[in-house]
């Protein structure tokens, strides 16, 4: 059964090497394989041209997206920046108020003590 199996593949072979070649000698013997030859580089060469614009196009704008990225990545770093400046003044200014505040509670405490130290003082010790 390989054997017969592997001459199946070559005669599959010799049959599409035999194509082939029929193929190159039509195109490059007769004349009007040499027409289908120029008009299939002719529209090679147009589909490259047509590629090389695609690329080209493709790589403006990628110079573009690259250009527009980096201009929303300095808005972005810079309104960053500035929520961080804005934070941070607000930061300081709710510690300083609560500074305030215990500035205020502690100065309330000790009016609250000298206070209690004057009722203690007008009590007579027991003796």
């Amino acid at each position: 059964m390989d054997d017969h199996h592997d001459s199946g593949k070559f005669l599959a072979g010799l049959f599409v090497g035999g194509l082939i070649g029929a193929g190159i000698i039509f195109l490059l013997g007769t004349k009007e394989g040499r027409k289908v030859g120029k008009m299939i580089q002719k529209k090679g060469e147009d589909v490259l041209e047509d590629v090389e614009e695609k690329v080209e196009d493709l790589q403006e704008k990628g110079k573009e997206l690259l250009h527009e990225g980096n201009k929303l990545k300095g808005k972005i770093i810079a309104d960053i920046q500035k929520r961080e400046q804005d934070l941070s003044h607000e930061t300081v200014n709710r510690i300083d108020d609560a500074l305030g505040k215990v500035v205020e509670v502690q100065e309330q405490g000790l009016k609250t003590t000298g206070n209690i130290r004057k009722y203690f003082k007008n009590i007579p010790k027991k003796s």
